[in-house]
């Protein structure tokens, strides 16, 4: 099956980058101020190693906050992996991405740097965060790829199958989906201290490493026949 890849050099929308981080309008500085002291201390200890003694103590806040803004120590954690979620790639970059005039490869590879750029950010609490969930999951994660992971999904399987020129409910689907983001999720969970052999990627421009794995994306999407 015939796939272009090349990208367009026309067309191009730079307002689509860093759409996964603006900033929310809740105007709640104090809900803000709670995920974000908790999110950096789950990065550092860990779900079990972090209280909300400590999180209300470096936020500054009473201890009761927390069941008054999220009901409870957990309902704070899945707020806290929910955000994780939303900086990691956003629902409305994903939205305005698959709906604009790009060709469909342009869109994939714009959703390549984006990716690429959060797991290259390693002042980034978020992808600590996200890191330590998938290695020793809480009893939340399955929530949260109910809420998040599977709408986010269906709209790259949107993309995907404009590349593949399949529908997205085809079942090739989720290991097409998979093979494209699959690089990353290594990048994640891999300690960029260690000699591994990845560890020079991480030494990469989003940019560059982003257009060497669309590039390997695009090539297996090309020969879907053999997939």
């Amino acid at each position: 099956m015939p796939v272009s890849r090349k990208r367009s050099a026309t067309n191009r929308t730079p307002a689509l980058a860093g759409k996964g981080r603006q900033p929310r309008a809740d105007g709640d500085a104090t809900r803000i101020e709670i995920i974000e002291t908790a999110g950096r201390l789950f990065a550092e200890r860990g779900y079990l190693g972090t209280t909300s003694k400590s999180i209300c103590e470096q936020a500054g806040v009473n201890i009761a906050a927390i069941n008054y803004h999220f009901g409870s120590r957990d309902g704070l954690y899945l707020a806290v992996l929910k955000e994780v979620h939303r900086r990691f790639m956003s629902m409305e970059f994903l939205q305005e991405l698959s709906a604009s005039t790009l060709p469909a490869a342009d869109k994939l590879h714009h959703f390549l740097v984006e990716l690429v750029r959060h797991v290259l950010d390693a002042d980034n609490w978020t992808m600590q965060v996200w890191a330590r969930e998938i290695l020793s999951p809480t009893s939340l994660l399955e929530r949260v790829f109910q809420e998040e992971t599977q709408p986010k999904f269906e709209v790259l399987a949107t993309i995907v199958g404009e590349i593949a020129a399949i529908a997205p409910t085809d079942p090739r689907m989720p290991r097409l989906v998979l093979s494209v983001i699959a690089p990353c999720l290594v990048m994640l969970i891999v300690d960029r201290r260690c000699a591994t052999p990845i560890q020079p990627l991480f030494a990469q421009s989003p940019a560059t490493l982003a257009d060497g794995l669309w590039r390997f994306a695009m090539a297996g999407l090309a020969d879907l026949e053999r997939a």
